[in-house]
C-alpha cells in the first residue's frame, strides 16, 4: 500500500514533485511557465471505421511527467487490489496483464457478439470529472490541492488528451462506474460484458439477442443499433457495429 498511502498523505506541490521524482521548480515550470500552446503537438490520424482522430502528443518534458504519473497510478491500482474486495476487472485495454486477446476470449463461441464504439472516449472525460475522481472516489480521497495538480498534469483544454501517457490509466479509473453498471445490465439479460479502451462488447448464446440492448436497424439491415434506454445517464454517446 506504499504508493496509494503516500499519495493520500500528499498535501503540497512539493509532495507531488517528490512522488514523481521531479524538483518542485521543474514541476511548476512545466505546469505554469510553458505556454499551453507549446505543451502539445496536435495532428489527426485516420480512424479504423472512418473519420479522423485528433492526437495530442505532449512535448518531451511534459511526456516524462505524465509517464511518471501513469506509473504512480498503476502502482496505486495494484495497491488498491488488496485494499478492497478483489473483483474481476471489466477493462482489458491499458490494464497490466490484459490485452485484446483476453478481451476476445470472453466472447469466444457465442451466438451473438455486439460491439459498440464509445464516441470521443478520451475527450469526453473532462477536468472536473478527473479531479472529482481523485477527491471523491473512495479508492483515492486525495487532498483537493493535490487532486488539482494531478488533473493539471493529466488534462489539457478541459479534456483527457488522446496521446498522453497517463490518459489510459485515468480513463479506466473513470470508466470503472460505467463498466460496473453495464456489466450488471448485461447480467440481467444473460449477456457477458467487457471493454477494451473505447470498444465495449456484449455477447450471448441466447437464441435471440436481447432487444433491450440492441437490434437490427431494419429487417434486412446488416448493421445494428444500440437501444439508448439501456444506457445510464452517465454513459457517453455510442455508435454501434455488428
Amino acid at each position: 500500500m506504499e504508493s496509494i498511502n503516500r499519495l493520500r498523505k500528499a498535501i503540497t506541490l512539493h509532495d507531488i514533485a517528490s512522488l514523481l521524482d521531479f524538483t518542485p521548480s521543474g514541476l511548476s515550470y512545466i505546469l505554469y511557465k510553458i505556454p499551453n500552446a507549446l505543451k502539445y503537438n496536435s495532428f489527426p490520424i485516420q480512424k479504423r471505421g472512418g473519420g479522423k482522430r485528433l492526437i495530442r502528443a505532449p512535448v518531451p518534458r511534459l511526456a516524462l511527467l505524465q509517464k511518471r504519473l501513469a506509473v504512480l497510478l498503476y502502482n496505486c491500482v495494484d495497491d488498491l487490489k488488496s485494499d478492497f474486495p478483489p473483483r474481476r476487472s471489466l477493462a482489458h485495454g491499458f490494464e497490466r496483464g490484459r490485452s485484446i486477446v483476453s478481451n476476445a476470449n470472453l466472447h469466444k463461441r457465442r451466438r451473438y457478439v455486439f460491439n459498440l464504439d464509445l464516441k470521443e472516449f478520451f475527450p469526453s472525460i473532462n477536468f472536473g470529472r478527473v479531479r472529482g475522481l481523485f477527491i471523491n472516489d473512495r479508492r483515492f480521497l486525495l487532498h483537493p490541492d493535490v487532486a488539482t495538480v494531478l488533473t493539471q498534469i493529466a488534462c489539457f483544454d478541459n479534456e483527457l488528451p488522446q496521446g498522453s501517457p497517463c490518459s489510459p490509466v485515468i480513463s479506466n479509473l473513470v470508466g470503472h462506474i460505467l463498466d460496473s453498471r453495464l456489466a450488471r445490465f448485461a447480467k440481467t439479460h444473460k449477456c457477458t460484458y467487457s471493454r477494451y479502451a473505447d470498444d465495449i462488447t456484449f455477447s450471448t448464446s441466447r437464441k435471440v439477442f436481447p432487444t433491450q440492448i440492441g437490434c437490427p436497424k431494419s429487417a434486412l439491415a446488416a448493421s445494428w443499433e444500440v437501444i439508448r434506454s439501456a444506457l445510464s445517464s452517465d454513459t457517453r454517446p455510442l455508435t454501434a457495429s455488428d
